[in-house]
């Protein structure tokens, strides 16, 4: 058995729960019009406590050798709230679980909650640190809702013997020697990467939590029927993912700091499983995709859907991004480095993009205890970030991420602005999303906000 190693992608999210930046969690949400019992959710918590998402870091006792992710045995506490909130408020409910503080380094990385609302339903939310959720351990903690059997913590409790590490920590030893040669080799050719080293060696002002701003990331769901969705996807040459795609480069058109000639920049995400030494960490790597505005105009996605297929054909490896190894430094060295280095090493692109996550089928992941009686309405899966003001989402080219996800015969488009001048309000971008979806012909079933009540931050939890 392997253990399980933390890999820069997993290291680039821990240093966001460390203060250097806003921290990035994972949430599923589902609102059912039925409730659950006391037990039920207990069981769901008690599986969920049995599963992937019981880890924490382990650092090594050796110099260089890698840090691991081991068993936890603690976790935060199920969290069932009595009094019931109106149904039009689930979002705005999810929003707020959603800036709970999580430590994932010191085995508090998720948190299970309930609500009931006024109708006689009940709201769902499950949250986990990126950390520990973006990945292969996410969808296995997921499924084991459905298949406990399959909630494996394989290498979780594997034994590192001392003698081993301390071949781990030679070996990597030697490799960050070389590397260091060699990047001082590289700095001496090139002025501009010895410039950015010798900021990044300064000494920091160290993580700082800035005063909020007035803004806050906004949250939107619309609904469309699925059958239409995939029907109009092929009348415009393309497949659901596509124009998922186009949906989301034509909103991007909206956003105030997106440029009216230049080419619109999406994110998508391509997991890849099994990565070496990485059994179950995070497993996914970001393709950018060019999309025209001549292609949008014509609600044309044949062109698009070929760019697409071009860009998932060169993905790289995971951790390959430039918040796992900014400036393309090697990755033993970078994995050595301390945090606020390698925060510094980061290297902000000046371009604003939109990210886009395809989710798939959600449909085999609801859990077996919501399945009989409950009936789900909503089961959504989407990112968060905890506490983002304006001078860090000025600091980071996302103004929109967006999820999509296929559910009961729905589609569900799950938007968060991520920049004051992507929307101001919640409000804004449902607006948005509503204009853009009926302009490519589609009538969603059901725009869903925050509605602007949700006002806490993770620092107002503390």
């Amino acid at each position: 058995m392997t253990p399980v190693y933390v890999g820069l992608t997993d290291k680039a999210f821990l240093r966001l729960h460390h203060g250097y930046g806003a921290p990035v969690i994972s949430q599923t949400v589902t609102i059912m019009a039925n409730r659950l019992t006391d037990d039920q959710l207990s069981e769901m918590y008690a599986q969920l406590r049995s599963g992937p998402f019981m880890r924490r870091v382990r650092r090594p006792r050796v110099p260089f050798a890698r840090w691991r992710w081991v068993l936890a045995d603690t976790a935060l506490p199920l969290r069932l709230e009595r009094a019931a909130i109106d149904d039009a408020a689930a979002l705005a409910w999810a929003n707020d679980q959603a800036q709970y503080p999580l430590d994932p380094e010191n085995g508090y990385g998720w948190r299970l909650s309930a609500v009931p609302t006024r109708s006689g339903g009940m709201v769902c939310s499950c949250v986990a640190s990126h950390a520990i959720a973006d990945g292969h351990a996410g969808l296995m903690a997921a499924i084991g809702l459905v298949q406990p059997e399959l909630a494996t913590t394989e290498g979780l409790d594997d034994v590192v013997r001392l003698r081993d590490e301390l071949k781990d920590g030679l070996n990597r030893g030697i490799a960050v020697a070389r590397e260091v040669v060699s990047e001082a080799r590289r700095a001496y050719r090139d002025p501009s990467h010895r410039k950015a080293i010798r900021q990044a060696l300064a000494k920091g002002e160290g993580a700082q939590e800035p005063p909020p701003l007035g803004w806050r990331e906004g949250s939107v769901i619309a609904t469309f029927d699925a059958a239409h969705w995939k029907e109009l996807a092929a009348q415009r040459g393309g497949s659901p993912n596509t124009l998922y795609l186009a949906l989301v480069a034509d909103l991007l058109r909206h956003c105030g700091s997106v440029g009216d000639t230049t080419p619109l920049v999406l994110m998508t995400a391509v997991r890849i499983l099994r990565e070496q030494d990485q059994i179950d960490s995070n497993s996914f790597a970001r393709v950018p995709i060019m999309v025209q505005r001549e292609w949008l105009d014509r609600f044309d996605l044949g062109p698009l859907r070929a760019a697409s297929k071009a860009g998932f054909s060169t993905v790289h490896g995971v951790g390959a991004g430039g918040i796992s190894r900014p400036r393309n430094m090697p990755p033993e060295l970078i994995d050595v480095l301390p945090e606020g280095v390698v925060e510094r090493l980061v290297d902000t692109p000046p371009i604003t993009v939109g990210m886009c996550s395809n989710m798939g089928v959600l449909d085999p992941f609801v859990p077996t205890v919501m399945r009989h009686g409950a009936e789900p309405s909503t089961f959504v899966m989407r990112g968060v970030f905890q506490g983002i003001d304006t001078e860090q989402a000025g600091r980071q080219p996302i103004a929109l991420a967006t999820w999509l996800s296929e559910f009961d015969g729905k589609i569900q488009w799950v938007l968060e602005s991520l920049k004051p001048e992507m929307a101001h309000t919640d409000e804004e971008l449902g607006f948005l999303a509503r204009l853009i979806a009926e302009a490519w012909g589609l009538t969603p079933l059901q725009v869903s906000t925050g509605g602007g009540s949700t006002s806490k931050t993770a620092r107002e939890f503390s």
